[in-house]
This record gives C-alpha cells, sequence and structure tokens, in this order.
C-alpha cells in the first residue's frame, strides 16, 4: 500500500451513523446514537454494529451497522468509504422499511502540478421495501445518475453545473427548502456560497423529464418525511437517508443513515 509523502499528509474524515433521535413531547427524551463509526485523520478503517434495539413503542429495528474507511491507494490518490446499514426499521408502524443502505465514497488524486479536490458521489445508497402512510416502494435508489458522474462529484464541477442554464434548471426543482418550507434558490453566478442542499431521493419521472420530483412526505397526525437529503460543500458532503419530523401525538426527529466524508491535504498543494 502507498505510504503518505513525508512532506504532506493527507487527513481523512469519514462518520456513520445507523439510527438517532430526539422527542420534546409527551416528554423530552433522546434515543443514543446506534452504531456510530469515525474514521482518524490518518485513515485505516473502522466498524460498529447493534442487534435488535426498541426504544418504547416507538422506534425498532432488527440491526443497524456501519463502516468507514480511509486509504492511499496510490502515490497522492485517497480513498473514503462511509456506509450505515439499517434492517427492518419501524418507526410508530407508519414507516417501515427492510433495509436502508447509505453509502458515500470519496477520492482525491492530486500534486503539487495539478491542484485537485475530493470528488464524493453518493452511489449505492438504496431503500428496500420501504413502506411510508400508504406509499410503498419495492426498491428505491437514491442519487439519480447526475450526482454520480465525476464532472459534478466536486465542488468546483457542482458550481460549474449550477452556473449552465441546462444543468441549473435540473438542480433547482432539487433545491432542499429552508425548514419553513420556502423554497432555497440557487446561487447566482458570482455569489459565493459554501453549502448547498439537494432532495436526491425522486420519484419517477415524467416523459420528457429528465429527472424525477424529489420525495417529501406530509402524513396528517405524524409529520413530515424527509428522504435523500445531500447536503454539499466545498471539501464534504452528508447524506441524511431518512429524517422524519414528528409532530403528532410525538414530537420530535429521528435520522436513519447518516454518513459524511470530508477530506484535504495539508499543507495545501
Amino acid at each position: 500500500m502507498p505510504k503518505q509523502d513525508n512532506s504532506r499528509q493527507y487527513l481523512f474524515q469519514a462518520d456513520a451513523t445507523g439510527v438517532a433521535g430526539q422527542f420534546s413531547y409527551p416528554f423530552a427524551n433522546l434515543i443514543p446514537i446506534q452504531a456510530a463509526s469515525a474514521l482518524p485523520s490518518d485513515g485505516g478503517s473502522g466498524w460498529s454494529g447493534v442487534g435488535f434495539f426498541r426504544h418504547d413503542d416507538v422506534l425498532s429495528f432488527r440491526s443497524a451497522f456501519t463502516e468507514v474507511r480511509g486509504v492511499e491507494i496510490d502515490d497522492d490518490v485517497y480513498d473514503t468509504i462511509a456506509v450505515s446499514v439499517v434492517e427492518q426499521f419501524n418507526l410508530l408502524d407508519v414507516i417501515t422499511c427492510d433495509r436502508v443502505i447509505a453509502r458515500l465514497h470519496g477520492r482525491y488524486a492530486g500534486s503539487r502540478d495539478t491542484p485537485a479536490e475530493i470528488s464524493i458521489v453518493p452511489v449505492g445508497s438504496v431503500f428496500e421495501r420501504l413502506r411510508i402512510g400508504d406509499e410503498f416502494f419495492e426498491r428505491l435508489e437514491v442519487a439519480p445518475r447526475f450526482f454520480c458522474q465525476p464532472e459534478y462529484a466536486s465542488w468546483t464541477g457542482l458550481l460549474r453545473a449550477i452556473e449552465n442554464q441546462r444543468t441549473r434548471a435540473l438542480l433547482e426543482p432539487l433545491s432542499l427548502p429552508a425548514p419553513n418550507g420556502k423554497p432555497v434558490p440557487l446561487p447566482v453566478p458570482g455569489q459565493r456560497t459554501n453549502l448547498l442542499g439537494f432532495c436526491i431521493a425522486l420519484g419517477r419521472p415524467e416523459p420528457g423529464d429528465e429527472l424525477g420530483t424529489p420525495l417529501l412526505f406530509n402524513l396528517p397526525d405524524f409529520g413530515t418525511v424527509h428522504l435523500g437529503e445531500f447536503f454539499c460543500q466545498p471539501n464534504s458532503r452528508r447524506l441524511i437517508m431518512l429524517r422524519a419530523e414528528l409532530n403528532g401525538e410525538r414530537r420530535g426527529q429521528v435520522v436513519v443513515g447518516d454518513p459524511v466524508i470530508s477530506g484535504s491535504p495539508y499543507p495545501p498543494y
């Protein structure tokens, strides 16, 4: 395995969690983070897993597993992986899923002559037999092909896509709304930003559409269910596979499948 050059260091960062939650009503309570893994700055690998878990009559799952890995695969080429898998998940019998797989893969390839950025893709992220209320998905692959293409996997590539009229039109409907529900506009050319959020869990596209419509569920007497929230920053990506905001008899928030990857060389090229 190649070793890092003594003149510089690549700082790996990857974390993954299986399930977590917090409730404010009818009483304040926390679900401790289940199956959490973290990668040290010099890379390596690690994993965490838990068996059957139940929190009162609210939430249960059969197993949760996370894994993080960071290695130098060639001279100045670094790979990072963060994975979260949750099986037989059940939230108040309103949300059930046989398997949730959240996966991020990052690669940094650069040198002093050709400075580079980390490229991160959410390839391999999927829901298997997901039910939300009366809606059922036998298999829902998260991340349209757009976000897995190399030219859009880096921060610079994503900004170029936003500045291009055709690709901007594809991305605008996917921009995550603010907590108040109002759409968050994409930055205009020349406007500085260091955070973009997209919904990458999409329904089937209509005839003539290149991408589908973001999936968001508002369930009476239950709350709002967000799928495939993808947060992008210059050196990192975070994928939240499922986030439920409860505002019925139970109030709080539950997160399922939450990996994040970052990385950069020091000193910078």
